[in-house]
């Protein structure tokens, strides 16, 4: 709790929206892109905010950079697997709003 992630493509402010293609995991902070696109090339850096109290605190990290492989793919390539994050207890009060994390990867 108290803590965010967004994510910055090339240069400060270009955030990235989350949408259908574009996820960006508020429990690790990892960034999933379903599909890359050439509008995806360039450099990605993580924006970290912490809240606590009342003070605010944020980082960036370094820059890493994503470009296509000689085939025009993303230079990312995962072999198939699904990636599930749940923890090993989850409870829930009627009416509580619960988020299970589940990504499917692969060429």
């Amino acid at each position: 709790p108290g803590l965010s992630y967004r994510w910055l493509l090339n240069e400060f402010p270009n955030f990235i929206p989350a949408d259908g293609r574009r996820f960006i995991s508020q429990t690790t902070g990892n960034l999933y892109i379903a599909k890359t696109e050439a509008s995806d090339l360039g450099n990605y850096s993580c924006f970290a905010t912490s809240h606590i109290d009342f003070i605010t605190k944020s980082v960036f990290s370094k820059f890493s950079r994503l470009s296509l492989a000689a085939e025009g793919q993303c230079s990312w390539i995962f072999p198939p697997s699904i990636k599930a994050r749940f923890p090993a207890d989850t409870y829930a009060l009627t009416g509580q709003v619960v988020t299970l994390e589940c990504f499917a990867f692969g060429k």
